[in-house]
């Protein structure tokens, strides 16, 4: 009698959809067990994935959930009752997947602990008589469930704890994006992907032929024939087996152009499925995403690239069912993001920043200006990176022109890359094209600085601080100099920034005199070239950054450029900055024992020096330890990148000529005001109009007016030379 009620059972996993369909439990489990497997099965856990989509919402064939759910149909309400115990604890006592069974857990609000694992199956709330029903229920309609043979998971994940713990985020990111692909696919039937596949051969045709066009199209230049040196290099590496690889060149030799080469033929020559390109700053993002989707998306219809970097978190704020799944899941080919996006996912516990990491399987990542990762997440990150290089398949390129020595350490102890350029040493000393002053004693004010550089017909200043270079930027605009300026900091949004560049290029390609004021953010593949440089005393990599925008093709002739290494009065730097500036200080300057800034040989004992000044007891070890002991929320808890952390801020920005764009990113402000979550796609259509603030600063300023969870609208006066004005006069 049981067996025939069971069959006649109507088990349902979400109310109707907008046909007045609803979705069958059993379709749902089958459906996300199965596109779970097929995304773990990339990196071996097919079976794994399989099972924990098969048994993630096993609690809802429970009778008060089923109807619950059915009193609730047309109203929108959330059940409220828990459902995912029952299929916790059949992973855990049934399959002997104890700590795997924390993706179960989790699949709604995210990764714990086995210890808060453990405290939530043996809670003496938990309805034990409504999970064995559940499963019984079920188990009449999925046979699988009555006599299951526990899954098979990869041997080294068995061995090693660390190993063990990637590969549960990476099933978990394989399961809540299957979940939520699938429960999309119920709600929203038919909607097509904002992104689309064409094979990484055909990216790989595109991007060769478009850099055929450029090579014929643009003016003859004498870096040249150094940047065709180190393309040929990247080509010849892509042919070697993946791992880990370093691409070492001067600023200028066309570093981003050559990486998305290496990039694209390591990925057809070992069939790999996709390129992440992460950079450390907004403007090189924007920039970066510009080049290669004006190469790879032949259409102009902005499907093929993926840029992905708001850090809109909207899992906090108020909204409905999608609210927590409104996040991109990097189903794309080439994907451009930032090093904070990247690293923060793989440290994360939520499932709306962990649903891409399952991508990141038989990738090539390439991490520009790596130099710039903080010191205080190093040991985490190379952690991460080793493993997915030795265990998912992937290739990792770190490009800079500085390269960090990190591989004494001993999270990376064995590892040799691979050098992409040949005699890297002999590139930098025939590329030297600058001459360095430093001014330190005595110590300049901004103010002076200032003065000296408007006496030039073109320079750059490059400070620490926003405030710093909005000084600057006063003192310029007072003064009665006839130079154009103008100003870059993360105060602006990035389209804001993009059109600052465009019309500091176009400047400079003219008669006039130019002046800009920047934050570091411009010393990172920003392509701008300057006959002077002013560079604020900083660690000797950021320094030698800020040294690339000086006589960067390389023009100025014998005595070449000039950068100014200035020590300012006015104190103020990003706290990653202190343990770098001090090794600095001891091995650069102007002092007698001292090395010049560009020698390659003491840059490479300072940079060892630095990674060798890290104290194993410190966040960096913390975090993995809290990885070793699988506490997911501890992990997200230590591991920052930015200590002040910042907030997005959407900007009353309105370009010149692109009133298009502004007019979605309004649509999308509107709808979020009526109550409506955003979806992927329309997020992007606010990226370039965010700026940043420093939460603390957001929290306290009611100009900074939330509008769904961490993302801000400001309304107070932006400034068209500097952004978000901040002066509280203006208040």
């Amino acid at each position: 009698m049981e067996s025939n009620e069971n069959e006649d059972l109507c088990l349902w996993a979400h109310s109707e959809n907008e046909k007045g369909d609803m979705h069958g439990l059993v379709e749902h489990l089958r459906a996300v067990a199965a596109l779970a497997a097929e995304f773990a099965g990339v990196f071996g856990a097919a079976s794994l994935a399989w099972w924990l989509g098969m048994v993630h919402d096993l609690g809802k064939a429970a009778e008060g959930w089923q109807e619950r759910l059915l009193a609730l149909c047309g109203t929108r309400g959330s059940v409220g009752i828990d459902h995912k115990a029952a299929g916790a604890r059949f992973a855990v006592e049934r399959l002997g997947l104890w700590r795997f069974a924390m993706a179960v857990q989790g699949h709604h609000g995210g990764l714990e602990s086995p210890v808060l694992l453990h405290g939530f199956l043996t809670s003496p709330d938990r309805d034990r008589s409504a999970e064995e029903q559940s499963i019984g229920r079920l188990s009449a309609l999925v046979p699988e469930l009555r006599d299951p043979t526990p899954p098979q998971w990869p041997a080294w994940a068995r061995s090693d704890p660390l190993a063990g713990e990637m590969l549960l985020r990476m099933v978990f990111s394989a399961l809540v994006d299957a979940d939520y692909l699938d429960t999309q696919a119920h709600f929203r039937p038919g909607e097509a992907s904002a992104t689309m596949s064409v094979g990484m051969r055909e990216l790989l045709s595109r991007y060769e032929d478009a850099r055929g066009k450029q090579l014929a199209n643009r003016p003859a230049s004498a870096m040249d024939g150094f940047r065709s040196q180190v393309y040929d290099d990247c080509l010849r590496a892509a042919e070697l087996p993946p791992g880990f690889f370093r691409l070492a060149a001067p600023t200028g030799v066309g570093k981003t152009i050559a990486a998305g080469g290496f990039a694209l033929h390591h990925a057809v020559r070992h069939g790999m499925r996709r390129v992440v390109v992460a950079v450390p700053f907004l403007s090189v993002t924007d920039q970066n995403a510009k080049v290669y989707r004006d190469w790879l998306d032949a259409d102009g219809s902005s499907r093929v690239v993926l840029e992905h970097h708001t850090a809109v978190n909207v899992e906090s704020g108020p909204g409905g069912r999608w609210q927590r799944l409104a996040a991109e899941n990097w189903d794309a080919e080439f994907i451009v993001t930032t090093t904070v996006q990247l690293f923060e996912s793989l440290h994360s516990r939520t499932p709306s920043r962990m649903r891409k990491l399952h991508r990141l399987a038989r990738s090539v990542i390439v991490l520009d200006e790596v130099q710039a990762i903080p010191v205080h997440v190093l040991e985490p990150v190379l952690l991460a990176l080793r493993q997915l290089v030795e265990h998912f398949g992937v290739t990792v390129l770190l490009a800079s022109a500085t390269q960090p020595e990190f591989w004494h350490l001993p999270v990376v102890d064995g590892i040799e890359p691979v050098p992409v350029v040949s005699e890297p040493e002999r590139l930098y000393d025939t590329l030297k094209r600058v001459r360095y002053r430093w001014w330190t004693t005595p110590k300049p004010t901004l103010a002076e600085v200032a003065a000296e550089a408007a006496v030039r017909s073109r320079a750059l200043v490059v400070v620490n601080t926003t405030d710093h270079a909005r000084a600057v930027l006063t003192g310029w605009q007072a003064s009665t100099s006839s130079a154009d300026v103008r100003h870059l900091s993360t105060r602006m949004c990035s389209r804001h920034r993009l059109d600052t560049l465009d019309e500091i290029r176009a400047l400079l390609a003219g008669p006039g005199d130019v002046l800009v004021v920047s934050t570091q953010l411009v010393e990172a593949g920003v392509d701008l070239d300057f006959p002077v440089v002013y560079r604020a005393i900083a660690p000797a990599e950021s320094m030698l950054q800020a040294a690339g925008r000086c006589n960067r093709e390389g023009c100025l002739g014998h005595a070449g450029g000039l950068v100014v290494l200035f020590d300012p009065v006015e104190i103020g730097c990003p706290p990653s900055y202190a343990v770098p500036l001090h090794e600095t200080r001891k091995a650069f300057g102007p002092s007698a024992g001292k090395a010049e800034l560009d020698d390659l040989n003491a840059f490479a004992t300072y940079s060892a020096a630095v990674y060798s000044s890290l104290n194993p007891t410190e966040r960096g070890q913390a975090v993995v330890d809290a990885r070793r002991e699988w506490d997911c929320p501890r992990v997200t808890d230590l591991f920052r990148m930015i200590d002040d952390q910042s907030v997005p801020v959407l900007v009353d920005y309105r370009p010149t000529g692109d009133q298009q764009a502004r007019d979605r990113a309004d649509r999308v402000v509107a709808a979020i005001r009526r109550g409506r979550t955003p979806r992927p796609h329309e997020l992007r259509h606010l990226q370039p109009f965010l700026a940043s603030m420093p939460r603390t600063r957001a929290l306290r300023d009611d100009r900074a007016v939330p509008l769904i969870g961490d993302l801000h609208v400001w309304n107070g006066r932006y400034d068209p030379h500097h952004g978000i004005d901040l002066d509280p006069k203006e208040h």
